[in-house]
């Protein structure tokens, strides 16, 4: 699955050109908020991600529920919260079909190594778009005090604060940046990933009004 920087960046291309409200930009990383719950099974993290029977849903199941919870409350910050939230959804569904797969397909090295790859480049990644992305300074400004929301059967508010929180110190931290060079996940594969996947979204979310241009 993508790391925290490609889903704020997907959100910051979603309303483009206006800035990504920090209700959007937390809810875009809620899904993932489970971890701080401590060891946690893959069934636990599959039930804020819609994953049944060890696949993620797709994208028609993805905006059911997205339209479901969004009907809930009536609050912009709720619905934006929502459309981050399943947003990641299907980020991380797109991440797996596209990005994902073909570093299966193209790895060489020692196949006990995969994860551990897998880490190391997503790791690079993120400080690779924190540098090249514009904006992103601001965007993690607004992070630090965002507020999260309580999801029904997925993630509490403060479950989603904590993570926050812990994903904004290791981004800040340059110590965390592994400094290799991206062989798989490289910056124009993503940046294009990142394009494709907020035009599908703006797609096929669009019903949901939140947005003037398309979000």
């Amino acid at each position: 699955m993508p790391w925290p920087m490609v889903h704020f960046v997907v959100a910051q291309k979603l309303g483009a050109p206006e800035p990504p409200s920090p209700h959007l930009l937390i809810g875009s990383i809620a899904p993932d908020a489970i971890h701080v719950r401590g060891k946690i099974t893959r069934e636990q993290k599959g039930i804020t991600h819609l994953v049944h029977d060890g696949r993620l849903p797709e994208a028609n199941l993805i905006k059911e529920n997205y339209l479901h919870y969004l009907n809930l409350k009536p609050e912009k910050a709720w619905k934006e919260y929502i459309y981050g939230y399943f947003a990641h959804i299907y980020t991380d569904l797109r991440w797996v079909q596209t990005l994902y797969a073909n570093f299966k397909e193209e790895y060489i090295e020692d196949e006990e190594n995969i994860r551990y790859t897998y880490n190391q480049e997503v790791s690079q990644l993120e400080f690779e778009l924190k540098r090249s992305q514009h904006g992103t300074d601001p965007i993690l400004n607004k992070l630090k005090d965002s507020e999260g929301h309580s999801i029904p059967l997925f993630v509490e508010k403060s479950e989603v604060e904590q993570y926050r929180t812990l994903k904004l110190e290791w981004l800040l931290d340059e110590r965390n940046e592994p400094k290799v060079d991206l062989i798989y996940f490289t910056l124009d594969k993503v940046e294009t990933f990142i394009q494709a996947t907020a035009a599908e979204l703006n797609t096929l979310f669009i019903p949901s009004g939140i947005y003037e241009h398309g979000g």
